[in-house]
């Protein structure tokens, strides 16, 4: 549906704004340490999980289908507490990593498995990295920038350019490559280019997909999968490694660099890809299930379209 006048109007008030907010925490962010960040992550996250009924009760409804023949109703609900936590506190640690000193916190991160993305640029296919909303996830291509890495991501801009055009200018100046994914074909020419370069792409693939996705299994639940890095992936031949970071008690700690996601190739184009994209989605079942509180569980993962006559399994 079209936008009208009056919706312009708000996206533009609500870029504005959001803006606006972005830089008065910049600001406050310079001199507050890391730890008070830490604390109010864990007080905003606590309100937000008592205030918001909505949101509270997709994330359970979540962590109930996933584990709900393991955990008790108090153990989900103190789970749902932490991942209102981790939530509130990625974009803090984001905005705090782009304007501090690189070792007060990105270089503390260590790197575990990085001698996978190394023989992996070895040959010169460029590396697709497999991303989740896991942990610090927007740290990922901070800390390997700072490796010496060229690093490229795609981001969903949406309606505010503002914001995504200050956050953009914090993530070029450490060496990140940031641009839109719409539109599409512009986008899917600046990947294949940055592959054909032998450098990184990253590729959040853990969220719902509307509209081209892949059924594929997701904690033993049928989810619509995102394709792009199997896409990707069989096109140019540069492996799929998956890399999250993850958080130690509250501390963004370690980058891990999985091993290239493989298949054993059937020629028959549709079936690899649907394949490779079960395989990359298990990756990051296994990273979530690991973590499982700093994983947001917010997207309606596994509502299916209705066009294909499937239900929403989440309710």
């Amino acid at each position: 549906m079209p936008k009208t006048h009056v919706d312009e109007i708000r996206y533009w008030l609500a870029d504005f704004c959001g803006d606006l907010l972005l830089l008065s925490c910049i600001q406050v962010l310079r001199v507050l340490p890391q730890k008070t960040i830490v604390l109010t992550a864990r007080v905003v996250g606590t309100s937000a999980f008592h205030l918001i009924k909505k949101y509270r009760k997709r994330v359970m409804d979540n962590l109930s289908l996933v584990f709900g023949g393991e955990k008790d109703p108090e153990e989900i609900e103190k789970l749902a507490k932490d991942v209102f936590f981790n939530i509130m506190l990625t974009p803090l640690e984001m905005i705090y990593a782009y304007i501090h000193p690189f070792e007060k916190l990105l270089l503390k991160i260590e790197i575990h498995g990085k001698e996978y993305l190394d023989s992996a640029l070895a040959r010169k296919k460029g590396v697709i990295a497999l991303g989740s909303h896991v942990g610090p996830f927007t740290l990922v291509g901070a800390r390997l920038s700072l490796e010496g890495y060229p690093f490229n991501l795609m981001v969903n801009q949406g309606n505010f350019p503002k914001v995504w055009k200050r956050m953009g200018d914090h993530q070029r100046r450490l060496g990140q490559n940031p641009f839109p994914v719409k539109p599409v074909t512009s986008s899917f020419k600046k990947s294949l280019s940055c592959l054909r370069r032998n450098e990184i792409l990253y590729i959040i693939a853990d969220e719902r997909q509307r509209r081209g996705g892949i059924p594929v299994p997701f904690f033993g639940q049928t989810a619509s999968t995102a394709p792009g890095p199997a896409i990707f992936s069989l096109k140019t031949g540069a492996p799929i490694l998956p890399m999250f970071v993850v958080r130690e008690k509250g501390v963004p700690h370690t980058l891990f660099i999985g091993r290239p996601i493989e298949i054993e190739l059937t020629g028959d184009e549709k079936k690899d890809t649907e394949l490779l994209t079960a395989k990359f989605t298990k990756a990051i079942e296994d990273i979530v299930k690991q973590y499982p509180s700093q994983w947001p569980w917010l997207n309606r993962r596994w509502e299916l379209p209705r066009s294909k006559g499937l239900l929403d399994r989440t309710k």
